[in-house]
């Protein structure tokens, strides 16, 4: 065995045997969902700035597929794919980890897929390794890194991109090894950055740094293995009172079960409230709403309580301002965080009359909202888990209405198969039928 610490011993055979297992029916599934969901996301932000401007700086030659048109080294494909991937702030989300998982772990997947061994490398395997990886080792300290400003996509992120990558080509004990000490020694990310185009470009570095991590170790490159048991190590670097640490990752659950889709493309922590409102805007006229009390997860208001966004990304991290636009009929949709919503008189009149409330003894997935009208008149509603949880999920149609929506103006009437290729994708080789809908829809 390449170390004797418990917790890399623990990651590595997770990793090294992930052909060997048996995986049920709706792992699979719940696989494939996360494959749709990325595709789109990242097709939707083709033309938005983040994707756009990492596209242009690191334009290279390669083999991997780049879905904002072309091919590049797989590091920087993983880089730009990633960051495409949360440019709308729009993937899923694994709630007990606070990880944005599928983001780089899809991207580092099939950036790394052309070096394969074989056409018929298991893609869905080596994701399902990585989401289990990253999930599982983010339950235990995603939120205490988000608590300390550190966010937890661009450090989780990275290890379950290395483990999607390791098992993806197959890398032996060792090597596996040394591939999550480099991931390790690279993890960053400051929630300090939210609202702004770095906080995509930490999926997407985190995708880069587990595409490079894997290539470096299965060239022979060495790191540490201590990098999950010692007090020094990842979570203590990052964790400095060494009150969470990373445990074992053998477990009997299945934690992309435990997926959150999101059907509005805002922070996650807004959703319960956005549901809330959505409730509430066919109570009244919206024009004679007086004042708006949300009660939420005290976690919501630290990540999203910006009272005055100033751009369509802060925009996403201000539940005033995503309560507002659900007040007034509108979806939540990529298309509604823009420069023409934020200068709506009457989104803003709402928004300025929304008082956050911190609540501990609701869930990050729950809201409870108030609106007092001009007449005196009240209405009330509440969400105990906001659509897209596990406890209230999306379903296929509402996967195929998101999809739709986003990929559309890039691909037109190719979308829909598109989504029904994505649905029945499995191997290294099925990458080539993505890379045709996208050439076809960049021809004059």
């Amino acid at each position: 065995m390449a170390t004797n610490t418990p917790i890399l011993d623990s990651v590595v055979h997770f990793v090294t045997e992930a052909r060997n297992r048996a995986y049920p029916p709706d792992v699979i599934e719940a696989a494939r969902k996360c494959l749709v969901d990325w595709t789109g996301v990242a097709l939707g932000a083709v033309n938005e700035a983040p994707g756009t401007i990492t596209r242009e700086a690191l334009a290279d030659s390669g083999p991997s597929l780049v879905l904002s048109g072309g091919t590049a080294s797989p590091t920087n494909a993983a880089l730009i794919n990633g960051t495409l991937a949360h440019s709308l702030d729009f993937d899923d989300t694994h709630v007990a980890s606070l990880t944005h998982v599928s983001g780089p772990t899809w991207a580092a997947t099939l950036a790394l897929a052309p070096l394969a061994e074989d056409d018929e490398a298991d893609l869905l395997v080596a994701f399902i390794t990585g989401f289990e990886t990253g999930a599982r080792l983010g339950s235990v300290v995603g939120p205490a890194l988000l608590e300390r400003g550190v966010h937890a996509t661009a450090v989780i992120g990275g290890l379950a991109a290395t483990a999607a990558g390791c098992a993806l080509l197959r890398l032996d004990e060792t090597q596996t090894a040394n591939a999550f000490g480099l991931a390790a020694t690279q993890a960053g990310g400051l929630t300090a950055s939210f609202g702004t185009m770095a906080k995509p470009f930490h999926a997407g570095r985190a995708a880069m740094n587990g595409a490079l991590a894997v290539q470096l170790a299965r060239a022979g490159f060495t790191a540490s293995h201590d990098i999950f048991d010692s007090p020094k190590g990842l979570a203590g670097a990052l964790i400095q009172d060494r009150s969470v640490a990373f445990k074992s990752v053998a477990s009997n659950t299945w934690q992309i079960l435990h997926n959150t889709f999101k059907p509005y493309a805002s922070c996650l922590l807004t959703h319960a409230s956005i549901d809330c409102a959505r409730k509430l805007a066919e109570a009244g006229n919206p024009g004679k709403i007086e004042r708006v009390v949300a009660k939420v997860h005290p976690l919501a208001i630290e990540l999203a309580g910006k009272r005055s966004p100033r751009t369509p990304l802060e925009g996403k991290f201000s539940l005033a301002f995503c309560i507002a636009l659900a007040m007034q009929g509108h979806k939540a949709s990529a298309a509604d965080f823009s420069e023409t919503r934020l200068q709506d008189a009457a989104v803003s009149r709402i928004a300025d009359r929304v008082e956050l409330q911190p609540a501990s003894n609701l869930r990050e997935t729950a809201a409870q909202l108030s609106v007092t009208m001009a007449d005196g008149g009240r209405h009330e509603a509440d969400t105990a888990y906001a659509l897209g949880n596990p406890e209230n999920p999306m379903q296929w149609p509402h996967m195929a209405d998101k999809f739709l929506a986003l990929t559309e103006p890039q691909l037109g009437l190719n979308a829909k198969s598109l989504f029904d290729n994505l649905r029945s994708m499995q191997t290294a080789g099925d990458i080539a039928a993505i890379g045709s809908y996208l050439t076809a829809a960049q021809q004059p």
